[in-house]
């Protein structure tokens, strides 16, 4: 009960608070009940969330159907009583009497609303007994994604990948992927982890343990990243020596990948708390950066670079397979505010490049808006710019990921046997002033 109180806890705070799922869980282990809880019921009552948001569409539809006059009103938490207790029938394999049995005892707490247990007794029931057939009927993607959502996906990508995205997006398991600090040692630290070696040069693993209890975490072997997040550093080259600007470098792991490579780096933040995080990194791994903070917008540096990656904020919606609170809470103005607050960086870290210099620039989105669309403008605006498209014979493994434009396009459904990947947008742009 009392993991499933946390996931009540949790669900409430994401979807009435707007909060991020993961900030949510770190504030219950630091100062609530969840932290008194052992490991298992900690990671069950965090599993029982995600997969409420991974389905949210899918439970609200079925719990439509099952309830003739919908939700009272002023019925405090039977709703998200409810989505839980459908979430562990149908997506969780939890005993019918075990789900009925603690979704009614959540009333001992919430005792104003004890008239519901009926009502939550027979509508549990009915579900664990009707709840799969019916499901059936129900399309994942278009009732799971918000509709603008589903259509700009769908116009984007088609119906087929839009399908194919959901299901990653509802994958039980997200794996793990780990950034070597010496790629030399892959095949010693697969063997160490039993880990599989990716086309990125990542090493993936299905199922872990706590990340700090990992093998090699201690002595500063690798660090966690993506691996779509390692692609725009190596779209970079050689930097070896270089001088690279890491801009929005929070959460570091590109900062760490430029640092690994030789690279003299600069990285800038907004944020002095993602700062100290990065120079934590950074110290457990054994490299070092200049770590700066600051808005992009309003620092000033008195050089030009001849590298800069700008790691632009966005949406994210090419990491809900991870984070599927964003289904819910992305709306179109946010694609708006991105795609501005976008083409208003690309235009002041043009100015921040040194003549023949290159900038990668990326976003985890999976919006045009917030990528492909912003590179027109950007070059009419900056006419001594142009693309420096990525080619095959540069990253033979990554081929289908190169776009005719030789931009980069990585979509949660690639690599799908192993788990997919972060949907980014990468490209290559140089400064062919003289």
């Amino acid at each position: 009960m009392a993991a499933r109180a946390g996931a009540l806890r949790l669900i409430h705070a994401v979807l009435s608070e707007k909060a991020l799922l993961d900030e949510a869980y770190a504030h219950e282990l630091a100062e609530g009940p969840l932290r008194k809880l052992n490991g298992s019921d900690r990671a069950f009552a965090k599993r029982i969330a995600i997969t409420v948001l991974q389905h949210l569409g899918e439970i609200d539809t079925l719990l439509g159907r099952f309830m003739d006059r919908g939700i009272p009103k002023k019925s405090g938490p039977l709703r998200n009583i409810l989505r839980i207790g459908t979430a562990e029938l149908l997506f969780l394999n939890t005993p019918p009497h075990a789900v009925v049995d603690c979704a009614v005892s959540h009333y001992r707490t919430w005792k104003k609303y004890a008239g519901f247990k009926g009502l939550t007794n027979a509508v549990l029931r009915r579900i664990s007994k009707e709840g799969l057939e019916e499901l059936k009927s129900i399309d994942p993607a278009k009732t799971n994604l918000p509709d603008w959502m589903y259509r700009s996906l769908c116009v984007s990508y088609g119906l087929e990948a839009t399908n194919a995205m959901m299901a990653q997006f509802q994958k039980a398991q997200i794996p793990l992927d780990l950034t070597l600090k010496d790629p030399d040692s892959a095949d010693q630290w697969a063997e160490r982890l039993g880990a599989v070696k990716m086309p990125s040069g990542s090493l993936r693993l299905a199922e872990h343990e706590k990340v700090d209890t990992l093998d090699g975490f201690a002595e500063g072997a690798w660090w966690v990243q993506d691996a779509a997040a390692t692609l725009p550093v190596q779209m970079l080259g050689d930097v070896r020596e270089q001088k690279v600007l890491d801009l929005c470098a929070a959460p570091g792991g590109k900062t760490l990948q430029l640092a690994a490579r030789g690279a003299n780096v600069t990285a800038l933040d907004i944020s002095a708390k993602r700062i100290e995080r990065i120079e934590q990194n950074l110290t457990r791994v054994g490299l070092s950066a200049e770590l700066v903070k600051g808005d992009l917008l309003k620092t000033r540096f008195e050089e030009k670079w001849p590298f800069i990656l700008l790691d632009a904020p966005c949406s994210a919606t090419g990491t809900m397979r991870r984070h599927p609170e964003l289904i819910h809470q992305r709306t179109p103005q946010d694609i708006a505010h991105f795609s501005k607050l976008q083409a208003k960086m690309l235009n002041h870290v043009a100015e921040l490049l040194a003549p023949g210099g290159l900038m990668v620039f990326c976003t985890c989105s999976l919006q045009p808006e917030e990528g492909p669309e912003l590179i027109a403008d950007f070059l009419m605006q900056n006419p001594t710019f142009g693309i420096e498209p990525l080619t095959k014979e540069e990253m033979p493994q990554l081929a289908g990921f190169i776009q005719p434009d030789g931009s980069l396009r990585t979509r949660p459904d690639y690599w799908p046997e192993d788990g997919g990947m972060d949907g980014f947008f990468a490209i290559r742009l140089r400064n062919f002033t003289h």
